[in-house]
């Protein structure tokens, strides 16, 4: 039987943060508005020309921190998902914790980044459960959810059911109403967004910060380089713990040897 190779030649665009900053110049220069995706709740104005940035944080959120510092020397204004249930970070930890609430600060929005999958290979209710989690996440970040993003496709009935409480960003007016790219697997389909920017008047971007972030790696290089600094820092976390452990358990002995000298006497 034929063996089939993985196809691994696949190349990845250009995509670095000094390219974004190009791209974002050109939507100002071209005259875009920026909203966030629940400024867009009650419809699409189609008279109006707007570029809809949507970040969706699936790895880390220091790395949409600086994508955010970028937009906001540069006075754009867009929307951030944050995961919930990711192997790779935990909202609620110091360091993301910190980027995400300096996000907040700078003026984003910030809303939940939810898999339906997660829910359903739980026997769990989607509607349910992405209406937890939004809360969750709400209370984690002190700060009002106002929106969601899905991870992977959602059914209609979930989208439908789900706008009565948040504005989902895959929303049938967001998605047919509005011309729709991706950075995706680090590469457009077809037109860039530097060359749809003029070509047409409303765009809706799903733009992954980690993508951007090592401008020089390509998919493969830049996850790469997302592991290494991954288990560096787990490395830094598991040496502090036994480090603050050896010294809690030298105080202990040295408290317990002061105790049985005073009980000797």
């Amino acid at each position: 039987m034929m063996k089939l190779e993985m196809q691994t030649d696949v190349k990845s665009d250009v995509l670095s943060l000094d390219r974004y900053e190009e791209t974002l110049r050109k939507a100002i220069r071209l005259g875009y508005d920026f909203p966030t995706v629940s400024e867009l709740k009650n419809g699409v104005d189609l008279n109006r020309r707007f570029l809809l940035m949507r970040h969706d944080i699936d790895t880390s959120p220091r790395h949409a921190l600086q994508m955010a510092r970028l937009e906001s020397s540069l006075g754009v204004r867009s929307s951030y998902f944050v995961q919930l249930h990711s192997p790779l970070y935990n909202p609620a930890a110091p360091p993301h914790w910190d980027a995400l609430k300096e996000i907040i600060s700078l003026g984003f929005e910030v809303g939940l980044h939810y898999d339906t999958e997660f829910y359903q290979s739980r026997n769990m209710d989607p509607l349910q459960g992405v209406l937890a989690d939004a809360g969750a996440l709400e209370a984690i970040l002190g700060n009002p959810i106002a929106s969601v993003s899905q991870h992977r496709p959602a059914s209609s009935v979930l989208l439908k059911e789900l706008n009565l409480h948040y504005v989902d960003a895959y929303n049938n007016e967001l998605m047919t109403k509005v011309a729709y790219i991706s950075d995706s697997g680090f590469k457009w389909r077809g037109q860039s967004l530097m060359e749809m920017l003029g070509a047409e008047e409303r765009i809706h971007a799903l733009i992954h910060p980690t993508s951007w972030t090592f401008g020089d790696l390509d998919m493969e290089g830049t996850y790469r380089a997302v592991k290494l600094q991954a288990a560096s820092e787990l490395s830094a976390e598991i040496e502090s713990i036994i480090d603050s452990t050896n010294l809690y358990l030298r105080k202990r002995e040295q408290l317990d040897q002061a105790r049985r000298i005073q009980y000797r006497e």
